[in-house]
């Protein structure tokens, strides 16, 4: 018995994980689920490289980080790829440092290996909870970057998220993709978490916001756009897909923008 389990042809792998080129984890179908937990010391410029076997590679920079990266890759049955990590100052994984703030954690994209029933295009101008990047119920923390994948260009790019409904503010972005304008959520016409704004209030607040520094304008229906090409990354065509996002995002290593309205009598008194 012990021959024929020596002869048998070992499976190829359905996913590979390799990091700055060095393979840290593979997985083939008889190891369906899988959960693997590889911790790789990173430098800035890292790349964290998962590979299927149909040859698709999604490439993903950890940004500037610098430490010690204890990632879970988790492959379920339905062959859906979920990924995150969190890097830290020490080799040995901290189970509490990232609750105290002295870890960053880093959410991947998923996505889907070949022969799963959803394709990976069925998701293109999703929004962040279709796409597994949020999940309702449950609040991102603020240490955690997302990272995400251009459909386009296929690259990679890393922001953040902010809650609308705790902060009290909604969100507009620029025209050109690259700003996120916050204001008041007593503003009359701003958008709230998992409501609808007035049109008419809503028209009348956009024609007073300022432009953005690139000249571009604000406005509630304008994508959220991949900064290497600026394609449409998340596109709000269908009804109440702008109102269900109620994450605001903006890219790592950028600021918020405020609106300050210049008559505080805009805004209505707290209830």
């Amino acid at each position: 018995m012990k021959i024929l389990e020596f002869l048998k042809k070992k499976q190829p792998a359905l996913l590979t994980i390799e990091l700055d080129g060095a393979i840290i984890g593979a997985v083939t179908e008889d190891q369906l689920p899988s959960d693997l937990n590889p911790s790789v010391e990173v430098r800035p410029g890292s790349i964290i490289s998962f590979t299927s076997s149909d040859g698709v590679v999604h490439n993903h920079s950890l940004g500037d980080s610098i430490g010690w990266a204890h990632f879970s890759v988790r492959v379920h049955i339905n062959r859906a790829c979920q990924a995150d990590c969190v890097i830290g100052p020490t080799r040995h994984f901290d189970p509490e440092a990232f609750g105290r703030g002295d870890a960053t954690g880093i959410r991947f994209q998923p996505f889907f290996l070949p022969g799963a029933a959803v394709s990976n295009q069925q998701l293109k101008g999703k929004g962040l909870f279709a796409r597994g990047l949020h999940f309702s119920g449950t609040i991102t923390a603020g240490n955690t970057l997302l990272s995400c994948e251009c459909d386009s260009c296929h690259r990679s790019f890393l922001i953040r998220s902010y809650h609308s409904g705790f902060s009290e503010s909604g969100y507009f972005y620029s025209a050109s993709g690259k700003h996120t304008l916050i204001v008041s959520s007593r503003l009359a016409g701003a958008p709230v978490a998992l409501g609808e704004p007035d049109p008419v209030a809503l028209a009348a607040l956009e024609a007073m916001l300022p432009t953005a520094p690139d000249g571009s304008r604000f406005a509630y229906l304008n994508p959220f756009r991949c900064p290497h090409c600026t394609a449409p990354y998340i596109e709000f065509s269908e009804p109440g897909s702008r109102s269900a996002e109620y994450y605001g995002n903006y890219f790592a290593g950028s600021e918020l923008l405020r609106y300050e309205p210049a008559d505080p009598s805009q805004e209505t008194p707290p209830k």
